[in-house]
């Protein structure tokens, strides 16, 4: 898991922050020659600089709010979920709709991460294997146990046949569940979306949200 953890990294890294400093830097040096010849196109070309780097710092905001939200530190799973649904429609058009209930208590930080970083990866897949247009995310909390719910209208596929796409993916996230010991579910029909659930023992901190 940790390994699958770091390869994702990796690659997140790469394709990013890293392509994206890697053309600002080339910027920078285009706007350095047209300074000796053409001062104008040189203050075109700073103007661009500016704009890459504008965005490029953005990228790496989101870059480190999916590596480890600060607010998942600091107010807890459902905020951050919040705010991580709402940056996640508006990057991949999908109408994501979120509900939460008995979420007033925090968790132990570590269920937290697990759970933020399993339902990066469901939202993921729905996008980019499933290509659903419509997700339903609900979690919902007692003292006992944590319920998380992510339906889908996608493609769907084939429960027995489906393996291990990279990221956490559904048997790492499987893994997780067991070893927490709760339990995971998956029902899908190709042309007819997936729903997929997952339940775990609850462990609270006693302070609240």
């Amino acid at each position: 898991a940790q390994e699958a953890e770091r390869q994702k990294l990796a690659r997140q890294m790469h394709d990013g922050p890293a392509q994206a400093l890697s053309n600002f830097i080339l910027q920078a040096e285009i706007a350095t020659r047209y300074f000796e010849i053409d001062q104008a196109k040189a203050k075109e070309e700073l103007a661009n600089v500016k704009s890459t780097a504008t965005s490029t710092f953005q990228k790496v905001r989101d870059f480190i709010f999916e590596l480890r939200p600060m607010m998942l530190d600091d107010l807890g799973l459902a905020p951050t979920l919040g705010r991580y649904v709402e940056a996640f429609k508006e990057q991949s058009g999908v109408d994501v709709r979120f509900i939460s209930s008995g979420m007033e208590q925090r968790l132990e930080s570590y269920l937290e991460v697990m759970i933020f970083r399993a339902i990066q990866e469901l939202l993921g897949n729905a996008v980019r294997h499933s290509q659903a247009t419509q997700i339903k995310l609900q979690i919902d909390a007692s003292e006992a146990e944590v319920r998380v719910s992510v339906e889908d209208n996608g493609k769907g596929f084939d429960v027995d046949t489906v393996g291990d796409k990279g990221g956490m993916g559904l048997k790492v996230i499987r893994d997780r569940v067991d070893m927490l010991g709760g339990e995971m579910q998956i029902h899908s029909v190709i042309g007819q979306g997936t729903h997929i659930t997952f339940r775990i023992p609850a462990t609270k901190t006693g302070v609240f949200a």
